[in-house]
């Protein structure tokens, strides 16, 4: 019995569609293996297998940003995060089924393209560098009057300003500039494309080396813990996750200091990151802790000792 042309007519077209599905690329382990660690591409078309260095976006991040890397061929790859500093490998053939040759070449591919992505690193933080000091040279001291300022009721210090935004220059222990921070009339904050943040910081205060070396988390709450430690060096490590890389730093160039954390205390946050990663990092280089103490009636979202100062302030306490 002949086929009702309607079947065949499905069938035809079941196939069609089959044939126009889009085929998984080769790499899709590494791209499974990328998410697992959360370091997903926002966008997949991203991730090229042609053997050369590609940043990307991570899914999550803001846009724009370019933290992912990867080195990937057809059968093989690595890749990453510059931010995080997670990394992950991906075979075609899994690393038990390989002889001992092909292990050999592919942790020697792994470890070229880790090379690779590690040079491309220090040339964009080498090249974002040089351009924090052209920026840093031409910004003009900044105005009292600039609202962040106003609404902080902190002084300028050392910040520096360009056009509406306010400029704060990012340093390693031994004095170098590495990137800027940028903060706008709104509070908006964000970094220099390209610069090193890790381990680096804002002077707010004083000189290195100092007996006494406090750090704070944001620029804000560096200024305001100034005025609480005289004669202390006092530095902005920029944020939570930050707040160790810049303990480890100071405590190995000055062995000898004594080290404050001043934590900001997110206490309507899941698991108090602040609270946490401050104490972590006076834990990691034997240092004290600050936090905030919170005075009758400050709202509850108030989390770091400039807000205690503000609020102090506003209520003639």
């Amino acid at each position: 019995m002949r086929p009702h042309s309607n079947s065949i007519t499905a069938a035809a077209s079941r196939a069609a569609m089959l044939s126009m599905a889009p085929m998984a690329p080769a790499y899709q382990g590494l791209l499974d293996a990328l998410r697992a660690h959360g370091i997903e591409p926002a966008d997949p078309g991203e991730v090229v297998a042609d053997g050369v260095l590609h940043r990307f976006q991570i899914e999550g991040d803001k846009r724009g940003s370019r933290n992912g890397w990867a080195v990937l061929h057809q059968d093989h790859g690595a890749a990453g995060s510059w931010k995080s500093g997670v990394t992950c490998t991906w075979s075609a053939k899994a690393t038990a089924k390989m002889t001992r040759q092909e292990k050999d070449e592919h942790y020697s591919r792994v470890r070229q393209a880790q090379a690779t992505a590690q040079r491309q690193r220090e040339a964009d933080h080498q090249a974002a560098a040089e351009r924090a000091s052209m920026l840093w040279a031409k910004a003009t001291p900044a105005m009292a009057e600039h609202p962040y300022l106003v609404k902080k009721r902190i002084p300028p210090g050392h910040a520096r300003q360009a056009g509406d935004l306010l400029v704060l220059k990012i340093e390693d222990v031994n004095g170098n500039t590495r990137s800027l921070q940028y903060i706008g009339p709104d509070g908006v904050k964000r970094m220099l494309s390209g610069g090193a943040k890790r381990g680096h910081f804002i002077i707010v205060a004083g000189l290195l080396p100092a007996p006494i070396v406090v750090i704070a988390e944001g620029w804000a709450t560096a200024m305001t813990a100034s005025s609480q430690f005289p004669g202390a060096c006092t530095l902005a490590a920029v944020d939570a996750g930050n707040l160790e890389p810049v303990a480890l730093a100071i405590r190995g160039k000055y062995p000898a200091a004594e080290i404050v954390i001043c934590a900001d205390d997110d206490r309507c946050t899941d698991g108090n990151p602040g609270l946490t990663k401050a104490r972590a990092a006076a834990a990691a280089v034997h240092g004290k802790l600050c936090r905030p103490v919170w005075p009758p009636g400050i709202p509850l979202e108030a989390s770091d000792l400039n807000d205690v100062a503000v609020y102090l302030e506003a209520n003639n306490a």
